[in-house]
């Protein structure tokens, strides 16, 4: 089977579901099949389209620097900000996939299925397009609610926007001649944009073994979280976390809270100013985002208080072994397989002991994914 995926999020990054495209182009690809991937970034291997875009961040620079240049550049950029976000519908991101569209419309090609996989939302306007262009069944995948329990702060705020936004995704989830999501919550949603027996199936988030763990401070009780606070979700605050760390911290002297993955400049000077040590590993690889949760005596996943999503994380989370300490209630918590090693994070944290090692149910991997994937879609095909 031949897959175009159009995907904005392609190469290792640290919020575990960004990842979720590379993963699963890698295990069709172990698995005999092909795969064009269409995205931003330059990939190495030659069965890959690169529509560029400029603003592209990967979080990796320095947030520390409060240079009046940069404070500068920081507000001319929010007023571009708020312009994009009434220009252009249903996101910014639009002027790419527009882009993609009549970058793969020059190319040669002839898939048998085209992937798209959101957010952002938009990537699926260039799966409607294409699919109408090439003849070719696209499924469209979800891997967060649209308007629902919007990720979007905009979304959150503005009814109008919502209502847009809903005829939006009408319009263009449509045409989509099947559906994936990550979960039933998001899967609910979607039906109410498909038409009715649209072939759909929940594919839940998925992961690769980790590799060998970092070595990190013997002396240390090592607490790790990889992925993003407010720069992946407006509701997830870092202030919240550090409060409750500060309160393990006068039981467990010892601990060191890590973190990996892109800060605000908000964020920074909060972990810096933290009564406890705090390290900050910037954006780092899959590779080196999972040695390091391997090398972790705790993990700590923290969604936003009533949160409906399963994080990505923790189908990396579980691979390891390790205690998983979580913060932030909601209906996520039954989507767990094995729910009873899941500990709150200030008791758990409190109680945790050096090299513990957990044995625990589950542990989605991403060549188990790609297999039920390329089931459903041969079966969505003959269907």
């Amino acid at each position: 089977m031949h897959i175009l995926l159009l995907t904005r999020h392609y190469p290792p990054e640290v919020s575990g579901g960004a990842r979720r495209p590379s993963l699963l182009t890698k295990a069709l690809r172990q698995l005999g099949h092909r795969v064009t991937v269409v995205s931003p970034f330059t990939l190495e291997d030659q069965d890959s389209i690169t529509v560029k875009d400029k603003a592209i961040d990967n979080g990796i620079s320095n947030l520390n620097n409060s240079s009046p240049t940069l404070q500068a550049k920081s507000r001319f950029s929010s007023v571009k900000s708020v312009i994009r976000l009434w220009v252009y519908w249903p996101d910014d991101n639009i002027r790419w996939a527009l882009r993609a569209v009549q970058t793969v419309k020059h190319k040669d090609i002839q898939p048998d299925w085209i992937m798209t996989t959101s957010p952002p939302e938009s990537i699926h306007i260039a799966g409607q397009l294409l699919s109408k262009h090439l003849n070719v069944p696209w499924v469209a995948e979800m891997r967060d609610t649209w308007t629902e329990f919007p990720h979007r702060k905009i979304l959150a705020k503005s009814r109008f926007r919502a209502a847009v936004e809903k005829w939006i995704a009408r319009r263009t989830l449509g045409h989509a001649n099947a559906i994936t999501a990550v979960s039933e919550a998001v899967m609910s949603e979607a039906r109410k944009y498909v038409h009715i027996n649209t072939p759909e199936c929940i594919i839940p988030h998925f992961s690769a073994p980790p590799p060998a763990p970092v070595k990190l401070d013997e002396t240390a009780l090592n607490l790790v979280h990889t992925g993003g606070f407010i720069k992946s979700d407006h509701r997830r605050e870092l202030s919240p976390l550090l409060n409750a760390l500060e309160t393990v911290f006068k039981k467990q002297k010892k601990l060191v809270f890590h973190i990996a993955g892109p800060l605000t400049q908000e964020e920074h000077q909060m972990v810096n100013a933290a009564p406890f040590p705090v390290k900050w590993h910037g954006s780092i690889n899959l590779n080196q985002s999972q040695a390091l949760q391997a090398g972790a005596d705790g993990l700590i996943l923290y969604t936003a208080s009533n949160s409906h999503a399963l994080p990505g994380k923790y189908a990396e989370y579980v691979l390891t072994g390790k205690p998983i300490f979580y913060m932030g209630h909601g209906d996520w918590m039954s989507l767990v397989e094995d729910d009873s090693t899941l500990e709150p994070l200030i008791s758990g944290a409190i109680n945790l002991k050096k090299n513990t090692q957990i044995t625990r149910k589950g542990g989605y991997t991403h060549i188990k994914a790609a297999k039920e994937i390329l089931d459903f879609l041969n079966h969505a095909e003959r269907g």
